[in-house]
């Protein structure tokens, strides 16, 4: 493979003339850190789908009662959290109408509003953004503490009836 490279530099768009270039790098700063923690929800909901399915494979295997409960509850209480981050009942661009959007839809539609412009971010989008990620974080730690208690019980459960553990790690 051939590689070849070149110098060059990045010039501001001239049309941009009231924001400042530190303006400008705080709008994009922001922005990341929004998509970093829309990231992190998208990451929970894969996770908390791969647990739910797991222990929907080992149900199927079960004949005990009380290990199905268990999965059952856990099942539910992964739900929870689930969506608290996620609306899974969004299909079609009317639906929001009908369905709240939830917390990853909230920060990714404020990623939107702040790229919106050619500006320094403003203190009202800062602020929903703190409150927005300091929900994410009780959702998350909810999470952990579902995988650090009840996953951990019922993996023990899983263990007695002989089944495989069900994976909860990142």
């Amino acid at each position: 493979d051939l590689t070849r490279s070149q110098d060059f530099e990045i010039r501001r768009n001239p049309s941009v003339a009231g924001a400042t270039d530190a303006d400008l790098q705080s709008q994009f700063a922001l922005a990341r850190q929004i998509s970093e923690r829309v990231s992190d929800a998208n990451r929970a909901v894969v996770r908390i789908r791969t647990i739910k399915e797991q222990i929907a494979d080992r149900l199927i295997k079960a004949s005990d009662a009380s290990l199905k409960s268990a999965g059952l509850a856990l099942v539910d209480r992964l739900t929870a959290v689930e969506g608290e981050i996620y609306q899974h009942r969004l299909r079609s661009g009317q639906d929001p109408l009908n369905y709240p959007i939830r917390l990853n839809n909230k920060l990714a539609a404020l990623q939107g509003t702040v790229e919106s412009g050619d500006d320094r971010p403003t203190d009202q989008a800062r602020a929903v953004f703190k409150e927005l990620s300091g929900r994410l974080d009780r959702e998350l730690g909810r999470l952990e503490s579902l995988v650090n208690t009840e996953l951990a019980a019922f993996n023990k459960s899983l263990e007695g009836a002989g089944q495989p553990a069900v994976k909860g790690r990142k």
